[in-house]
C-alpha cells in the first residue's frame, strides 16, 4: 500500500467532515438575536396633559393638567411655540414657570423646572 495514498484518505476523511459542519453552522439564523437598545421614549402631549396628575417620588401632586387648559384649580398652562416646554401659571395671577418636558408615557413622565435643577420622574399614581 502507498503511503502518499494513505494519508491523502486520512486527510480527507478527517477535512471533509469537519468542512461540513463548519459550513453549516454559518447559515442565516431563524431567529434574530435579542435587541439591546432601549424604545426611545418621546413626548405624547395628548396623553401628558389629558386630565391627568403627576406625582412625584414623594407621592405629592406636582402637575394636574385638565385638557381644556386649566392646571391644579385656577392656573393655566399651555405650550411655548408646539415645543416641549410649557408655561405654567399655578394659581391666578401668579407669575408664569416655564418646565420643559423630556418623554411621557401613559403612566411616567420626565420633566424639568427651567432654572430649578435637573429633570425629575413623576408618575400617574402615588409613589
Amino acid at each position: 500500500m502507498n503511503i502518499k495514498k494513505l494519508n491523502f484518505k486520512t486527510l480527507v476523511w478527517a477535512i471533509v467532515p469537519a468542512l461540513l459542519i463548519g459550513f453549516s453552522a454559518c447559515g442565516d439564523d431563524d431567529t434574530p438575536p435579542p435587541s439591546t437598545t432601549t424604545p426611545t421614549k418621546t413626548l405624547n402631549k395628548t396623553t401628558l396633559t389629558n386630565n391627568k396628575n403627576w406625582y412625584d417620588k414623594g407621592s405629592f401632586i406636582v402637575h394636574k393638567f385638565k385638557s381644556n387648559g386649566v392646571y391644579g384649580s385656577s392656573g393655566s398652562w399651555a405650550w411655548v411655540n408646539n415645543s416641549d416646554t410649557m408655561e405654567i401659571i399655578y394659581i391666578q395671577g401668579d407669575p408664569k414657570v416655564k418646565w420643559k418636558f423630556n418623554w411621557n408615557t401613559d403612566t411616567e413622565m420626565e420633566c424639568e423646572w427651567i432654572g430649578n435643577g435637573p429633570a425629575e420622574l413623576f408618575k400617574s399614581t402615588a409613589w
